[in-house]
């Protein structure tokens, strides 16, 4: 028997994102099962709290494995529905289902949860479009699941005794200030990846190649102090001038911001120049060392694929290290 996945979303992080696609589903009237990777022993190629959701008609969306576990563990979420009785599952090291490998030699312990509520899943699902990290806490014995909000640095998803606990943080929102074809490339980039982006940017050219693929710019002293508002701890910010005269005001507002990565243009002399004046407008040394100049993790990158590349690299390896991403 073949199961349909099934692609959701135009971005590579809505494939993280399940939540969504099982209201879908059941809003169509299907029954739905929520499959969490809840424990991995060894090495494996997602970790805890990688889902997968799957409907009554054989549909899925996500991914637990390299490919070569979501054919059977959709064929075991239909079973699970159709019994309406959740269960665990191990896979691999120590499984019982012997014709099922892993090549990564892992045991994988799923959770396949078919009674996950709709009051549950919109609690989730709302709390994540206002941008509020928030967690979703399942006990393995009766398979009863709450909602409640994060505060502070995140844990990774993780199971503790009895009860797993699915962290879901907020959306990464992306500022990026400046002018040219870098802030373009980037821009791109980050719609495709799944971020939030939003520009500012005084340059005409650099506004019309950027509303021609869909990308709101704003622009003004006004505007620009409502993008820096709109910076929380789930937010990045990148500054790229050429001319660096207007960037101390501007790195002001960011650095009064809780966004967790600021980077920008430059190289170490100009950065050094940046610093000082900085510190002359009052800014002390543990705000000036938020700023990673030169930005990207790409040195000397010449073009502006090779510098979006970068950029985002770097801002995703922090987002990583604060489990903003997985």
């Amino acid at each position: 028997m073949t199961i349909n996945f099934m692609t959701h979303g135009a971005s590579l992080l809505d494939e993280d994102d399940v939540l969504p696609v099982l209201r879908v589903w059941r809003r169509q009237g299907l029954k739905t099962a929520l499959v969490t990777l809840i424990g991995v022993e060894g090495g494996a190629p997602r970790q805890a709290g990688a889902q997968m959701a799957v409907a009554e008609d054989g549909r899925y969306a996500g991914y637990l494995s390299g490919g070569c576990l979501e054919q059977a563990v959709a064929l075991e979420a239909k079973a699970v529905i159709e019994a309406g009785v959740n269960r665990k599952v191990r896979y691999g090291k120590g499984s019982p289902y012997f014709d099922i490998r892993l090549p990564c030699g892992s045991g994988l312990d799923l959770y396949f949860d078919q009674a996950l509520s709709d009051d549950a899943l919109d609690a989730v699902l709302d709390h994540r479009k206002r941008r509020r990290p928030v967690a979703l806490t399942t006990r393995m014995a009766d398979g009863t699941s709450s909602v409640a909000l994060q505060h502070g640095p995140l844990p990774l998803s993780a199971m503790d005794g009895d009860v797993f606990k699915r962290i879901y943080p907020a959306a990464i929102r992306l500022a990026l200030i400046g002018n040219g074809p870098a802030i373009s490339g980037i821009a791109a980039l980050a719609k495709v990846a799944g971020f939030e982006p939003v520009v500012w940017t005084t340059d005409e050219t650099t506004r019309v190649q950027l509303q021609a693929t869909g990308i709101d710019t704003t622009s003004g002293e006004m505007d620009l102090a409502d993008v820096a508002s709109s910076l929380d701890e789930a937010s990045a910010a990148v500054v790229v001038f050429h001319d660096h005269d207007a960037e101390p005001a501007i790195l002001q507002k960011l650095l009064a911001t809780p966004a967790f990565y600021i980077g920008v243009l430059g190289n170490r002399a100009v950065h050094r120049a940046r610093c000082d004046a900085l510190s002359r407008m009052g800014i002390d040394a543990a705000q000036i060392a938020r700023l990673h100049a030169p930005v990207g993790s790409i040195p000397n990158a010449k073009s502006k694929t090779t510098f979006a590349f970068g950029v985002l690299t770097e801002l995703l390896a922090i987002a990583r290290a604060q489990n903003l991403v997985a």
